[in-house]
């Protein structure tokens, strides 16, 4: 019974990182699937280090200054 319910607390782990990965580049599906395979708690870093769309669209149309 024991295997079932750390099984069941690692799935849930990695759903709650899918949508953790909604609001990111990576997406819901993409950053489930990845974690299922890796580890919840390195695709939770990876999605720290990556860019919310808005973000993103907002970076790329800021215009770029010129290095003194």
């Amino acid at each position: 019974m024991q295997p079932f319910i750390l099984g069941a607390i690692y799935v849930l782990a990695c759903v709650l990182v899918g949508l953790v990965g909604s609001r990111r580049s990576m997406g819901v599906f993409a950053a489930f699937f990845f974690s299922l395979i890796v580890s919840p708690v390195v695709v939770i870093l990876i999605l720290q280090l990556t860019r919310t769309p808005d973000r993103y669209k907002r970076d790329r149309n800021r215009p770029s200054t010129p290095a003194s």
